[in-house]
């Protein structure tokens, strides 16, 4: 049914991989830079957001005839928004570090009311659940008040993530 089929080694899965892995070890190096790096990332997909709202306005306007105030405003200050935060990148990493923290409380309150669902299933989940999802809150509380660690805590995590694609890659490789 399976047949086994014989691959040879895959120089450019070696190659990408290394890359994540040297980037992953750069970023754990250099938080700052990687921290810079990810506000202008944000500041530059606020301005593309802006550009495709505004485009997107045309595209309702033509399909459905229909007046569309808010996307235009929304548009304008996602653009705003972007600009802001390349010509201020310490505000854009502050601004950054807040949405992180206040995207884990709303993610772990999501969590604890998913629980309520799995307790017909399984009781001892449900309460991990709720457990787990009380100790998130409490740490994303932690990290709205305190943005340098919820900063480092979003370096920590995209270091982390390219490190471990270059190892799947390296893996991939063999």
């Amino acid at each position: 049914m399976f047949t086994e089929q014989k691959r040879g080694f895959d120089w450019f899965s070696l190659v990408v991989g290394i890359l994540f892995i040297l980037t992953g070890l750069a970023s754990f190096m250099h938080p700052d830079k990687t921290l810079h790096f990810l506000t202008i990332l944000v500041a530059i997909a606020f301005i593309l957001r802006g550009i495709y709202e505004l485009w997107f306005r045309q595209f309702v306007n033509r399909a459905l005839n229909e007046s569309s105030g808010w996307i235009i405003f929304a548009a304008i200050l996602d653009i705003i928004l972007g600009i802001i935060v390349l010509v201020y990148p310490g505000l854009g990493a502050l601004y950054i570090a807040i949405l992180f923290a206040i995207w884990f409380i709303i993610d772990s309150i999501m969590e604890i009311k998913a629980a309520g669902l799995f307790k017909a299933f399984h009781r001892g989940y449900a309460t991990w659940l709720v457990i787990l999802g009380v100790i998130s809150i409490i740490l994303g509380i932690i990290l709205l008040f305190s943005p340098m660690l919820s900063a480092m805590t979003i370096v920590w995590l995209v270091s982390t993530m390219l490190m471990v694609f270059g190892i799947m890659h390296v893996i991939q490789a063999f």
